[in-house]
């Protein structure tokens, strides 16, 4: 039976969360990926949260300096946000726990929840969003192409994770983390291809897409192909060219250049 993707909405909710814990999972250069755990500021903030689909995301607003973030007049958070996977949960335990991807050394800009995360003092103050719905997938693919650069690396392995060990197909990463230490371990039936970054971010997942064969049955094949937004376009190419609805595939930029 091909495999189905379900998208769910969900209410808004606005939930205030502390910074609890840092790990430093792994550094390319002087970028690292820091897993945060934030718990809830008090108890209940995290009642009803749910996020079963691989590439849930919540926004997250902070303050640049470990402060308070300031409130609209409907309690809204004020200031920007940003966009984050979420790699575990527990609503019992009152904690979410997010990969965040931090550029550039310590004391450099680095944009916002980067540094944040980096460096905040424990039991900083953050204001988390969403998910505002999920895609969820259900039944077995006959074959999957997970492509991804460095912003996806969190949702592919969700994503390996919830397909489990017996999948078969392609894994395309651009990035020069080693991906071991963030956790990814590919089934052996997936051919890994990791693709060295270049001035053109996503040029080489779009590059490695369009150099795919085609599956036997459109029908059994999933897709996974989120990074820098140049990579939409062609990676729905692909997919017309595959015989793969979009809607049953996973097609995003997670940031722009």
């Amino acid at each position: 039976m091909p495999y189905s993707l379900a998208r769910h909405p969900f209410p808004p909710a606005v939930r205030h969360l502390v910074l609890d814990s840092r790990i430093v999972l792994a550094t390319a250069g002087d970028d690292s990926f820091v897993r945060v755990q934030l718990v809830e500021a008090r108890p209940g903030e995290l009642a009803g949260f749910i996020a079963p689909g691989g590439g849930d995301h919540v926004r997250v607003v902070v303050s640049p300096d470990g402060g308070e973030v300031p409130l609209g007049p409907t309690g809204e958070p004020l200031g920007e946000s940003r966009t984050e996977t979420v790699v575990d949960h527990s609503v019992s335990g009152g904690w979410i726990d997010i990969d965040v991807l931090v550029h550039g050394a310590a004391g450099s800009h680095g944009g916002l929840i980067g540094p944040w995360a980096a460096r905040a003092p424990l039991g900083s103050p953050a204001v988390v969003m969403g998910p505002k719905g999920s895609v969820v997938l259900s039944g077995a693919p006959g074959d999957v192409v997970l492509a991804g650069d460095d912003s996806a690396l969190p949702a592919i392995r969700r994503y390996l994770r919830m397909l489990g060990p017996s999948i078969t197909g392609e894994l395309l990463l651009e990035t020069r983390f080693d991906v071991a230490s963030l956790g990814i371990a590919p089934p052996a039936g997936l051919r890994v291809s990791i693709l060295e970054p270049d001035s053109a971010p996503s040029a080489a997942l779009a590059a490695a897409l369009q150099a795919l064969p085609a599956p036997a049955d459109p029908l059994e094949r999933f897709v996974f192909a989120c990074g820098e937004q140049s990579l939409v376009a062609p990676a729905r190419a692909v997919l017309g060219a595959w015989g793969v609805d979009v809607e049953r595939a996973v097609v995003k930029g997670y940031w722009k250049r």
